[in-house]
């Protein structure tokens, strides 16, 4: 699913913060994973964008 402007990903070992500054082009049907410490990131509220990924 693509990912919108302002998405918030934090990773939960680390505490490291992923925020989408631009919109990505990708089709819906790709997937698309943020990934780090190993682990896919969790979404986060508070992105101005979908909280859910």
């Amino acid at each position: 699913m693509p990912r919108k402007a302002g998405e918030r990903y934090e990773c939960e070992q680390c505490g490291a913060q992923l925020v989408y500054e631009k919109p990505c082009p990708c089709p819906p049907e790709m997937p698309h994973v943020e990934i780090c410490c190993g682990r896919q990131m969790k979404a986060v509220n508070g992105g101005g964008g979908r909280a859910s990924g």
